[in-house]
């Protein structure tokens, strides 16, 4: 009766859909083990390689996987849980691990690692495993880390005589170096008023800007009183930045007029802030020649987006199943490295020092960054945050709305949203002691 409870009442808005797969099962001693993924473009068929080479040499394990959009994703996997038909083995990103969490459907992890196996916590960087972590227990294993770095077209850099000592491309760390390549290679070309090349663009306005505010020293709720912060003075001065660039200075286009990307990709722009998962494009890609390195520093310290893949074990999951499950997600761990070329980097320390990784240039670049890593918000009401985020830097960098405005906007129903879920949270408890 609780755990039904728990469940109805966290499950305010949850897509219908078709569940995909049955329960688990498997022929003699064979443990059947479903492992279920949002892996759909190329970094899908590294993973697969991986389960294959895990089932040749576990036979009495068979691992059957199965790729969703992550778009629909989330939504199938809660459902499945609700229906008590989750797959033992799947995974998710940090952020969301607070809903799954809520809802009993998460088998912590803490008694599992050991010091005297491959896998353990001390293998893990501590804000890394950190962002697994919820009211003293760990909720999964990070398989990666994926962060946003800089990407930089080096012809570009290189016409404009943006070069170090021996003639290569050299990319900015400062906010002065920064500024001073941008509108180098902000240009018009054929001279008839518009820009035809842009020195930079914002892409994922989330992701650009929480690396950004974190850079200005701010942040979006107080870690001791866990009030919203959203609108401190910090973001403000960051997200006023930003929208200076674009409407003052001219260096960058307004977001609703420029497909961002797609523009670094065709030779038009050159930089841009994205995460390392953006490499499997670029690397088909032969006419681009493109560098990566760390964010420059814009504001006051160094600091990135971030977010990882978390392997996660069904939360009912005992005995020789979860030996099974538990012996796959130790596997894939270990073989990280594999998975870090389909454009990820290992969260393990182990493997980032390994020649292999160090082989990897982009995602060693990026790797430098590992320290100063800000995951998003991990709160319930993470999707409550998120719009009202989104929406008030669209507003601000489209100039629609001044940033102060946009943030104390977006603060103000942020707070409404943890109110409501402080007072969901309240009455599952009070609904919980009257059924004892």
């Amino acid at each position: 009766m609780r755990l039904s409870l728990r469940i109805l009442l966290l499950t305010l808005a949850i897509v219908p859909s078709v569940l995909l797969g049955g329960c688990g099962g498997g022929a003699g001693d064979t443990a059947t083990i479903r492992f279920w993924n949002g892996f759909t473009g190329p970094d899908g068929r590294t993973m697969l390689r991986m389960v294959k080479q895990f089932n040749e040499e576990n036979p009495g394990v068979r691992v059957v996987m199965q790729r969703m959009d992550w778009y629909t994703y989330y939504n199938k996997l809660f459902v499945a849980g609700i229906g008590g038909r989750a797959p033992e083995v799947f995974i998710l990103h940090s952020v969301n691990i607070p809903r799954f969490m809520q809802a009993n459907f998460l088998r912590p992890v803490d008694g599992l690692l050991r010091e005297e196996t491959a896998l353990s916590v001390r293998d893990f960087r501590a804000n890394v495993w950190a962002a697994t972590a919820h009211h003293g227990q760990h909720y999964g294993v990070p398989l990666d880390v994926h962060p946003q770095g800089m990407y930089y077209n080096k012809a570009l850099f290189r016409e404009a005589g943006i070069v170090d000592a021996s003639g290569e491309a050299r990319p900015p760390r400062t906010r002065e170096e920064f500024m001073d390549a941008v509108r180098k290679l902000t240009r018009d070309i054929d001279g008839d008023g518009h820009i035809d090349q842009w020195g930079f663009v914002f892409t994922n306005l989330r992701n650009n800007m929480i690396a950004l505010m974190s850079q200005f020293g701010g942040g979006f709720f107080d870690p001791g009183t866990e009030e919203v912060v959203l609108n401190s003075e910090a973001n403000v001065r960051a997200l006023q930045w930003a929208r200076d660039l674009i409407h003052e200075q001219g260096l960058a286009p307004s977001p609703e007029n420029y497909v961002a990307w797609l523009g670094f990709r065709q030779g038009n722009v050159a930089i841009a802030f994205e995460g390392v998962y953006m490499l499997g494009d670029l690397s088909k890609q032969t006419d681009l020649d493109f560098g990566a390195a760390p964010l420059p520093i814009l504001g006051d310290v160094p600091a990135t987006w971030a977010d990882s893949h978390v392997i996660c074990l069904r939360g009912d999951l005992r005995g020789e199943q979860l030996n099974a499950a538990w012996r796959f997600v130790s596997f894939i761990s270990n073989h990280s490295l594999d998975w870090a070329e389909a454009g990820q980097i290992p969260a393990r320390d182990s493997l980032l020092s390994t020649e292999r990784f160090q082989a990897m240039t982009v995602q060693a670049a990026f790797a430098e960054q590992l320290d100063d890593l800000v995951y998003a918000p991990n709160v319930p009401f993470n999707g409550e945050f998120e719009t009202e985020f989104n929406e008030a830097v669209e507003l601000a960098l489209r100039d629609s709305m001044s940033p102060r405005e946009a943030l104390d906007r977006a603060a103000a129903n942020v707070e409404k949203a943890q109110a409501r879920y402080r007072e969901l949270m309240k009455e599952i408890g009070e609904r919980e002691e009257d059924t004892e």
